[in-house]
């Protein structure tokens, strides 16, 4: 039985390995990776989440800092996510993930309890 889940397991490991929205996913990733642009759109992304927390760590939450660190984040996400080469990444991702769901189901999904708490009384 153990060497047999074993096999089964490697076997659908290779066939992962093979499988072309896979892939397409890892191809993907390194496009945008190498591409300068999307560097430069996530290094902007990544300086606007610094300075929104950093805002939150001064200034309250409902305070123009923060608002003004919010909507710089918002823009600076929404380029980056706008990006062609993001796009097809997410695309490409979406396919994947919809794999490893069902996956997850097939053979996880028979094993899993609901366990409820007590009320107190």
């Amino acid at each position: 039985m153990e060497d047999e889940l074993i096999e089964k397991t490697y076997a659908l490991k290779e066939s992962l390995d093979h499988d072309e929205r896979l892939l397409l996913l890892k191809e993907k990733e390194k496009e945008m990776e190498e591409n300068e642009e999307v560097m430069l759109l996530s290094y902007y992304f990544q300086r606007a989440q610094d300075e929104y927390n950093d805002a939150l760590c001064h200034y309250k939450e409902e305070s123009e800092e923060v608002k003004k660190a919010q909507k710089t984040l918002f823009e600076k996400k929404k380029a980056l996510d706008e990006h062609p080469l993001v796009q097809a990444y997410l695309k490409a991702y979406k396919a994947v993930r919809e794999v490893y769901e069902e996956i997850q189901q097939t053979l996880f999904e028979p094993f899993h309890t609901a366990y409820q708490c007590k009320e107190k009384k």
